[in-house]
């Protein structure tokens, strides 16, 4: 404390003194501010920056001092205020208290010891308060400063988790795109080399021993050469089809239709290489409508039937189900009594990065991508394709279809009476050896 500011209200010369002196030899600089009227005190105390506010207060005139008091205190003025009374008054001195005052002694002039005491001690702790009003202040401001920072901190994690997302997606986005196009060139390298292979291996002994070739061997050649054309255009339409997905540039045409209809025309195309194979196909009678894009749900059936087929060996069966599971939807079935396949088969199945290649039960190659079509196209149509598998015994694909709308129009008919319709209904129409 190298300096004092006092206001001094009322009082004569003889006070002044006594309140320099009360710091003297201390090497502080005293600044007194000496009024007698209390409203120029007033306008001191709520104006200007004090350490203390000594008033004066006379016996014959105690309003004095009290209207400062008051006056201050409705001000909100925090300066501390010291009363110095003529005469000592408990009754007195609890009214300049209760006014606001810090203190109220008696003084008459003598007790400089006291007064220089109270004076120090006052201006000390008023000194002390201001200095911890700035300490409170510094460090108010420090916390709302390290609350910024942490709000700033946690919109920058924030960004960072939405980049971290971000990069995950793409990251998943760009290996699904890698699986897609090694699965593409693997193809091509591979299923699809393959067939050409035999194909232009045929058609070059045609071209070259056609002079001595018998019919019987004619037939022979033409036959290889016809089941290669037919696998490399199946490969063809599926390597087709399944990009133009990926483009997303097919049309969905979703329509109401009989898929009795669409089935019929798996059977009357593959029945007689079910027949020529010694492989039962049936299709059930009475198939529901449904909602859906008869293009995408044709290729589905031929598909999941074609691969029933091939891993159903002679003697065994392939049927096509159909069951109304609700008044929206449709389930269709293609069960095969062949050689199925166990679990760890199953979930790698419709993963494009595994390669689950399996030759038939006649040699008949595949590439996979035919399950995994169909699978993208079921969901296209926005149903579900499932898997019921057990090893030596056959295999189920199911999916689900929205039924035909005018079918959800009419009131649902109760299982049991579906149930009835069906044992009512002729078994099933049959193609086969």
């Amino acid at each position: 404390m190298d300096s004092a500011r006092i206001l001094l209200a009322g009082g004569g010369v003889e006070t002044e003194t006594a309140l320099v002196e009360a710091f003297s030899g201390d090497g502080v600089v005293i600044d007194l501010v000496h009024t007698n009227d209390g409203d120029d005190a007033l306008t001191e105390l709520v104006s200007s920056p004090f350490q203390l506010c000594v008033v004066r207060g006379h016996a014959d005139a105690p309003d004095f001092a009290l209207e400062i008091c008051e006056g201050a205190k409705e001000a909100g003025v925090r300066i501390p205020i010291v009363v110095l009374m003529d005469l000592a008054s408990l009754h007195t001195e609890r009214e300049f208290l209760n006014a606001g005052a810090l203190a109220a002694i008696p003084w008459d002039g003598s007790q400089d010891s006291m007064l220089r005491n109270l004076v120090r001690l006052t201006v000390i702790l008023r000194s002390t308060e201001e200095s911890l009003r700035a300490s409170n202040d510094r460090l108010v401001q420090e916390m709302l400063t390290m609350q910024d920072e942490r709000e700033r901190a946690e919109a920058l994690n924030a960004q960072y988790v939405d980049l971290a997302e971000n990069y995950a997606l793409a990251k998943e986005e760009l290996e699904k795109l890698n699986q897609e196009k090694n699965k593409f060139f693997s193809i091509i390298a591979h299923d699809l080399r393959s067939p050409f292979t035999s194909l232009l291996g045929f058609t070059a002994l045609l071209e070259q021993r056609a002079e001595g070739l018998n019919p019987e061997q004619v037939k022979e050649y033409g036959h290889t050469i016809n089941t290669s054309a037919t696998r490399i255009y199946k490969l063809l339409e599926n390597l087709l089809e399944w990009s133009r997905l990926q483009m997303d540039r097919v049309e969905f045409k979703p329509q109401d239709f009989d898929l009795g209809d669409v089935a019929l025309k798996t059977v009357d195309v593959l029945g007689p290489v079910a027949a020529e194979k010694g492989v039962a196909l049936t299709d059930t009678d009475h198939a529901p409508g449904v909602h859906a894009d008869m293009h995408m749900i044709d290729a589905v059936i031929r598909n999941l039937v074609n691969n029933a087929i091939k891993f159903t060996p002679e003697g065994g069966s392939v049927t096509i189900r159909y069951e109304t599971l609700d008044s929206d939807k449709i389930k269709v079935s293609i069960s095969d009594t062949g050689v199925g396949m166990d679990e760890d088969t199953q979930k790698k199945l419709f993963k494009l990065s595994e390669n689950i290649t399996m030759p038939g039960t006649g040699g008949e190659k595949g590439t996979g991508l035919g399950l995994i079509l169909c699978k993208e196209l079921v969901e296209r149509n926005g149903g579900q394709l499932c898997l019921e598998s057990i090893p030596g015994q056959g295999s189920t694909f199911s999916f689900t279809l929205p039924a035909a709308r005018a079918a959800q129009q009419t009131a649902p008919q109760s299982t049991q009476e579906s149930a009835e319709a069906n044992l009512a209904a002729p078994e099933a129409k049959t193609a086969a050896n």
